[in-house]
């Protein structure tokens, strides 16, 4: 599979961050064009800046992304459009649809905002995750996105001098935040998980009590009333919430043993009607949205191949 892999390198070229709308997402938009034309699409633009290549009426898509987090390896989003453009190369008789989406990192997410609705959506990602190396399996099917609840916590003691403060006369709002932190870590069972990524400390400053703490927390799960029910036994102010999203079986019904996996993370798919998603296995450990990010090139030929075979069974 040296073309993909040399397409997507070519697209980390540009730039190893390619921010939402930025100049280096725009020039990694143009080289997919190029490239959508080269398989015989014919190449369109909606009013989100999603790039279609579509052959006749299209009404069967894949893709992903193409910006990148500002610490990103050259897999996230850039495979799942390089290897759709492959796979409609491949399927020139069959009418179909490559897109490239806008701003899946940062947003607004450009997958958001379309205004037509596709009778499948296929997405190849890497896996972001160490399951399939475990595993020693080259691909898994998505049966499930993760829903995710984030909001805060926050604690309220007294600002006291650090130094002339008895320690059984502190109300020290960290201290308080800490068992927290420990708490939501406990809360986290039966295949949910919960993190705090963030947290903000007032006065801020050495030789001071923490007299306020703002603590993040971020929880999520692929079952519904699993994640009602973590949000409620940590106990923090929800500001943000999605629901979990079921995929379709379009690779089950091509790999109907390969291993089932749900996604922890958000992707396009999460926003197109009538979505499938392949993962492919995630090496050095599982390790994504950095430089060491990896997918071997026999797991990517085989992703391909499998992408190819879905397409084909529903174009």
């Amino acid at each position: 599979m040296t073309r993909v892999l040399e397409r997507l390198d070519e697209i980390y070229a540009i730039a190893q961050h390619r921010a939402a709308y930025s100049p280096e997402e725009d020039a990694a938009h143009e080289l997919a064009a190029r490239w959508m034309e080269e398989a015989g699409l014919q190449v369109a633009r909606d009013g989100a800046g999603n790039l279609f290549g579509r052959r006749g009426a299209g009404r069967v898509w894949a893709g992903s992304h193409l910006d990148s987090v500002p610490t990103a390896g050259r897999f996230d989003g850039a495979l799942g459009v390089v290897a759709a453009i492959e796979a409609a190369g491949r399927l020139r008789d069959r009418e179909l649809a490559v897109v490239a989406f806008r701003a899946e990192e940062s947003g607004p997410m450009g997958s958001k905002r379309i205004e037509e609705t596709p009778d499948a959506y296929l997405e190849v990602h890497i896996e972001q995750g160490p399951v399939l190396e475990t595993l020693g399996r080259p691909l898994g099917v998505v049966t499930a996105i993760a829903g995710q609840a984030r909001g805060v916590r926050r604690f309220e003691g007294r600002a006291d001098h650090a130094g002339t403060t008895p320690m059984d006369k502190r109300r020290d709002a960290l201290v308080e935040a800490a068992a927290f932190i420990l708490h939501v870590r406990a809360s986290a069972v039966d295949g949910t998980v919960a993190t705090v990524g963030a947290i903000e400390v007032e006065p801020n400053a050495t030789n001071v009590v923490p007299e306020l703490v703002t603590v993040a927390v971020d929880a999520r799960s692929a079952d519904g009333g699993k994640l009602r029910a973590l949000v409620e036994t940590i106990g923090f102010d929800v500001q943000w919430q999605t629901d979990p999203v079921p995929m379709g079986d379009a690779f089950a019904a091509v790999l109907p043993d390969a291993p089932r996996l749900v996604s922890g993370a958000g992707h396009d798919a999460m926003f197109v009607p009538n979505a499938s998603m392949l993962f492919v296995r995630s090496l050095n450990g599982g390790v994504s949205h950095h430089p060491d990010e990896l997918s071997s090139a026999g797991d990517i030929d085989r992703a391909v191949d499998v992408l190819t075979d879905a397409l084909s069974r529903l174009a």
